[in-house]
């Protein structure tokens, strides 16, 4: 997987995704020069499995579910926080990863539910 992958650069968008279109990983370089190291690295993992889901043939934007609903969503967040338990971060600091601008305070705490982590 990792050596088909490619990335591209791009001041479109203020973080990490998946070209939806050629499965090439889209990075914001101002994100990746300002952003949290511990956050940049999580949304690689995040990213990354997105591409193996993109590979396997799977929707990775499904619009019959919710965002934190969506199983490819819910697959790549439980692997992120898998990783950063993994690395010793503490749960407060998890929620905090897991909280985006796009995400209302009753999304994260049905995300947060689903991968049993306390908000």
């Amino acid at each position: 997987m990792l050596r088909e992958l490619r990335v591209e650069f791009s001041w479109l968008g203020g973080y990490m995704w998946v070209n939806g279109w050629n499965g090439h990983l889209m990075v914001n370089p101002r994100y990746l020069h300002r952003g949290a190291r511990l956050d940049v690295y999580l949304d690689v993992v995040h990213e990354l499995v997105h591409i193996r889901q993109r590979q396997q043939g799977r929707d990775l934007f499904d619009g019959r579910y919710a965002y934190v609903d969506r199983p490819t969503e819910v697959e790549a967040y439980r692997h992120t926080v898998d990783e950063a338990r993994r690395l010793g971060v503490s749960d407060a600091r998890i929620c905090q990863y897991l909280k985006t601008e796009w995400m209302s305070e009753d999304d994260l705490r049905r995300l947060a539910t689903t991968l049993r982590v306390p908000c």
